[in-house]
């Protein structure tokens, strides 16, 4: 795999590495589907509370992981288009 294609593969990664963290962490927040839409099934303002905090470690972890494959695969990316061009 030439460099071009690793730095390519890097950034993909990366943004899906973020996307990953992002949607779990919303999923975390927002719970299960509810059976009914009713107001009597909603989630007390406590237990929306404590779920968003435990998920915030696993979303920094992740999204940091994500942004050093973004910025990795990009540097990759950008260094062979310096070398192109001298």
């Amino acid at each position: 795999m030439s460099r071009r294609g690793m730095g390519r593969c890097l950034v993909g990664a990366g943004l899906a590495v973020l996307l990953w963290a992002v949607l779990g962490f919303t999923s975390a927040s927002l719970g299960g589907p509810p059976d009914e839409l009713t107001f009597a099934n909603r989630r007390p303002y406590n237990e929306v509370k404590r779920a968003a905090h435990e998920a915030f470690l696993p979303l920094l972890l992740r999204a940091g992981a994500g942004m050093a494959l973004l910025l990795i695969g990009a540097r990759i990316l950008g260094s062979e288009k310096d070398e192109a061009e001298g």
